[in-house]
C-alpha cells in the first residue's frame, strides 16, 4: 500500500501542474502581445485572459492588458477567415462568438458550409453502417436457418417439444429475414440519395474552399 501511495503522489502532482494555465516562468517572461495573438488565432474567448490573469496573480504578475488585447485583435483577424470557419464547422468544433462584426458574416457562412458537409458525411456514414449491418444480419440468419433446418431434419432423439421449439425458432428467423429483406431496398435507396446529396453539396462549395475537399 505504501508503495502504491508513493507511486500515485507524483502522478497527482503532474496532473495538477498540467492543469495550470501558465506556470511561474511563463508568467514572468510572457510577451503578452504574443499570448494575446495565440489566443485570438485559436478562436478563444475573453475568459482566457481572466484565466491567465488568475494563474499569474499567484506569482505576483499582472498581464499587460493593452499588449494582450492588441495581440488578440491581430489573432482574431487571422482566425476569423472563411477557410478557418469552414474547417471549424467541418470538424464539428465549437465557435465561441469571438469574431468582430466586419468579419463575422463571412466566417459564419463558411462555418455553416462546413457544418453542412459534416452533417451530410455523418448521415452517409450512418446509412452505410445500417446497410452493412443489415447484410451481416441476413448472412447470420441464413447460417442459423440452415443449421436449425439440418438439425431438425436429422436429429433422431429429439422430443416433440424440442421439434416444436426448433420450428418456432425457424419461423421467427424466417420472419426476421423477410423483414430485413423488405427494408433493404429503401435503405439502399436512401444510401444512394445520401451519396448523391453529398456529391452535389461538395461540388457546390468546393470552389469556395480550394484544397479543403
Amino acid at each position: 500500500m505504501r508503495y502504491l501511495i508513493i507511486m500515485i503522489i507524483p502522478v497527482i502532482l503532474f496532473l495538477g501542474g498540467c492543469a495550470k494555465m501558465m506556470n511561474e516562468n511563463q508568467c514572468l517572461v510572457a510577451d503578452w502581445r504574443t499570448v494575446g495573438y495565440e489566443d485570438g488565432s485559436a478562436g478563444r474567448n475573453e475568459q482566457w485572459l481572466a484565466k491567465r490573469s488568475e494563474a499569474c496573480a499567484e506569482y505576483g504578475v499582472a498581464p499587460n492588458m493593452d499588449q494582450y488585447l492588441l495581440g488578440r485583435a491581430q489573432g482574431l483577424e487571422a482566425f476569423c477567415q472563411p477557410r478557418r470557419g469552414f474547417d471549424l464547422g467541418s470538424r464539428g468544433n465549437r465557435y465561441e462568438n469571438v469574431c468582430p462584426a466586419n468579419l463575422e458574416p463571412a466566417f459564419l457562412n463558411a462555418l455553416q458550409d462546413g457544418r453542412g458537409l459534416r452533417d451530410r458525411r455523418a448521415i452517409l456514414m450512418d446509412l452505410e453502417r445500417a446497410v452493412s449491418s443489415a447484410y451481416a444480419d441476413l448472412k447470420t440468419l441464413d447460417e442459423e436457418i440452415t443449421a436449425n433446418t439440418v438439425t431438425l431434419a436429422t436429429a433422431e432423439d429429439m422430443t416433440n417439444q424440442e421439434r416444436i421449439d426448433y420450428a418456432l425458432d425457424l419461423k421467427n428467423m424466417a420472419e426476421e429475414r423477410g423483414r430485413i429483406q423488405s427494408d433493404l431496398p429503401k435503405m439502399e435507396a436512401d444510401l444512394e440519395a445520401a451519396r448523391y446529396d453529398l456529391d452535389m453539396y461538395v461540388a457546390s462549395i468546393a470552389p469556395k474552399y480550394p484544397g479543403a475537399l
